[in-house]
């Protein structure tokens, strides 16, 4: 047990105490001197603390894995992106070549599937798309993961093509899963090390609590059992899981008395570390990759020919123009919601686009109780929409700090209308619940950063859409905690709560 004094949890409040239990939890908290102190008593000096964060919607497993992969930020022409590529393949000769923060809107225009073969088309080179919706690959990825010049386009995905028709390594959604997912999966402890570094990188940014959203990317039983090893081997930041729908529903679900016995496992981690918190859904794609489902049409597609080929699919179930890459059709995806919310589940779902976040509020209205659900990112919204969401209020999710890392892609993909993206100060004023998060690692995911871009948003964005900073911070904190279905356990510090704190 132990006692902190000195601090003042709100700017112009007298100096407090509390005290925390061996569970972490606040035991007993007042104004001024403690009633007793021991050797466990800290003196906090007059300092200013706040809850620590809640990062309620990141991707815990693939940050650690990022870590250790080619890291492509620094580069800001095609010329940069190959010599990053040829150095990594002269100094790690084996396996697979992934590298990450692909960025084809800072270099004006792609690398290309010739480009890579020329580093080498015997290895298999994947580079990500900084929106993790897309990438590029060489012949020797294509082929790994079975994809030939007459390979069909898969449901909710395609393959780039050239004017000719023939495959240029640009992979979209699906496509871009395929292909990923042809390369060897990380092992258990490889997972499990991977949990713990990510963990130790948050916490260093005072995050306390943070939610995985797509458990179930390499396989399901595996990544359950990481993440409860790494909880017991004292992982710095407590997890919540959101289960891919198919893992649990779809084709690759596991065995149910299987998957019941994970689940009773996590349960058992210390002090609620690691639970399921619900299941994850993708409704369409990113706007830097131009895959969002938005109406009207992008401004600067990098792929017309491809992009402009699945027009048709999502054009076919809107009466205006569409643009981008439907996950799921409507009808599908609202039976997807249907299957998960009889179960119990809160469903979380990924919507960036305008016309997909229509077609995820119609899900969650058939559900009879669409509040218990959260819709994830929701950067294109219209007046109507918010009124729509007040009605329906399930919990929203934004990421402020992509404003700050992604302006020229939205600006080129969206010309003027990014100046409205993530409209935080209109969904609060309709009394919407409101999170911040980072969706790490597609950012680097300091909270602080999202809060100032939050507050005061970019140039470039509309600034009344901008927040207060006691707003940001709650969104970035207990709001955080209650949306991860924790109540106000993490992100307050209350009697009861978690004593995780940072400084000020």
């Amino acid at each position: 047990m132990s006692i902190y004094k000195n601090c003042r949890i709100d700017t112009n409040s007298p100096l407090q105490w509390f005290q925390v239990d061996e569970l972490g939890r606040i035991a007993d908290f007042g104004i001024g001197t403690p009633t007793s102190e021991d050797a466990n008593t800290i003196d906090l000096l007059g300092r200013h603390i706040q809850p620590a964060f809640v990062d309620a919607h990141c991707h815990i497993l693939p940050t650690g894995l990022d870590l250790i992969k080619l890291h492509l930020g620094t580069a800001n022409s095609v010329a940069d992106v190959l010599d990053l590529v040829r150095q990594r393949h002269a100094d790690h000769p084996e396996g697979w070549i992934h590298a990450v923060h692909y960025d084809q809107n800072k270099y004006g225009k792609d690398v290309t599937l010739e480009e890579l073969d020329k580093i080498s088309s015997i290895r298999p080179i994947l580079l990500r798309h900084v929106s993790g919706h897309s990438s590029v690959a060489n012949t020797a990825a294509l082929l790994a993961a079975g994809v030939h010049e007459n390979t069909p386009d898969p449901d909710g995905g395609h393959y780039g093509r050239d004017a000719d028709g023939r495959l240029n390594g640009q992979l979209f959604e699906h496509a871009h899963e395929i292909v990923t997912n042809a390369s060897p999966n990380p092992t258990l402890e490889e997972m499990v090390d991977a949990i713990m570094l990510a963990g130790e990188s948050m916490n260093a940014f005072g995050i306390s609590c943070a939610s995985d959203m797509m458990t179930g990317r390499f396989d399901l039983a595996l990544e359950l059992n990481a993440y409860r090893i790494a909880a017991e081997r004292g992982c710095k930041i407590a997890t919540r899981l959101y289960l891919q729908w198919n893992t649990v529903f779809g084709r690759k679900s596991l065995d149910k008395d299987l998957f019941d016995d994970l689940v009773k496992k996590l349960d058992l981690a210390p002090s609620s570390r690691c639970k399921v918190a619900g299941i994850k859904i993708f409704a369409d794609g990113a706007i830097g990759s131009a895959t969002a489902a938005i109406y009207g049409s992008f401004s600067g597609a990098t792929s017309d020919g491809p992009v402009l080929a699945h027009h048709a699919r999502a054009a076919k179930h809107a009466e205006k123009e569409v643009s981008g890459t439907l996950i799921y059709s409507p009808e599908k995806l609202k039976k997807m919601v249907l299957t998960a919310h009889e179960v119990g589940y809160q469903v979380s779902i990924h919507s960036i686009g305008d016309y997909a976040t229509d077609l995820v509020l119609d899900a969650f209205e058939a559900t009879g109780n669409p509040e218990k659900h959260r819709i994830e990112h929701a950067m294109i919204l219209s007046d109507s929409q918010i009124e729509r969401l007040a009605k329906l209020n399930p919990y929203v999710t934004f990421q402020p700090e992509f404003l700050c890392r992604f302006a020229h892609s939205y600006k080129k993909q969206l010309g003027n209308r990014s100046a409205n993206l993530i409209r935080v100060r209109s969904v609060l004023d309709a009394g919407l619940r409101v999170s911040f998060n980072s969706d790490r690692p597609i950012v680097a995911g300091d909270p602080r950063t999202g809060i100032e871009a939050a507050v005061n948003r970019p140039e470039g964005y509309n600034p009344a859409e901008a927040c207060t900073y006691a707003e940001a911070i709650s969104a970035y904190t207990v709001e955080g905690s209650r949306v991860n279905g924790d109540g106000d356990y993490w992100g307050s510090l209350s009697r009861g709560s978690s004593g995780e704190f940072v400084f000020l």
